[in-house]
């Protein structure tokens, strides 16, 4: 009798997993918290639906490394947690006052915090990890260009910016995460503190 377990009874072959590769910032949990009260405000004021991200889970993406079938490419991992040992870098304030929607894709609209003035440290910082990535030669996803955003979830409609409460934080640290896409399930590959 043939397997299940890779596959259906006929034959088709079990989907691919995807293991995503990023480096980024968590979000305290008090933070976290402040983030997803700015998510049920959209949704009493607008009716936005969208299953939340969990408050677990909210951070900001800095680095997408990259997304791989089944499994990470273990010369990868090494390149970026070579490329990521080699920095000192000081501690900074990160505040995020607005809340909008990206375009997306129908019906599948990223709900974000932005920010101003209190993204500018986070802007320079990711320009200096990305620019240490380029030059230990690790290839990603990422592009130069960068929005600072935390995404809360994937609504179902697009909403003009507003002001919200500042959710801001002194960032500590800085993570290479593998997360299990579809699963939210993250695996901490490397963490590394910020000065002062």
């Amino acid at each position: 009798m043939a397997s299940a377990l890779s596959g259906d009874l006929f034959g088709t072959p079990a989907a691919a997993r995807i293991e995503r590769l990023f480096v980024g910032l968590m979000l305290p949990p008090d933070q976290a918290g402040a983030a997803s009260k700015a998510l049920e405000e959209a949704r009493l004021d607008h009716g936005l639906r969208g299953s939340p991200i969990r408050s677990d889970r909210l951070h900001i993406t800095l680095i997408h490394v990259g997304d791989y079938e089944n499994s990470l490419p273990r010369s990868v991992i090494t390149d970026t947690l070579n490329a990521m040992d080699g920095l000192s870098e000081a501690a900074f304030d990160v505040t995020f006052d607005r809340a909008a929607s990206f375009a997306g894709a129908p019906g599948k609209h990223p709900y974000v915090l932005l920010g101003g003035e209190g993204v500018e440290a986070l802007g320079a910082f990711r320009r200096r990890l990305f620019g240490a990535l380029l030059r230990a030669g690790v290839r990603t996803l990422s592009r130069e260009a960068f929005t600072p955003h935390v995404t809360l979830t994937y609504g179902d409609r697009q909403l003009p910016e507003r002001i919200i409460e500042p959710v801001g934080w002194r960032a500590a640290d800085f993570l290479l995460i593998h997360s299990e896409v579809g699963r939210s399930i993250y695996h901490t590959l490397g963490r590394w503190p910020l000065r002062g």
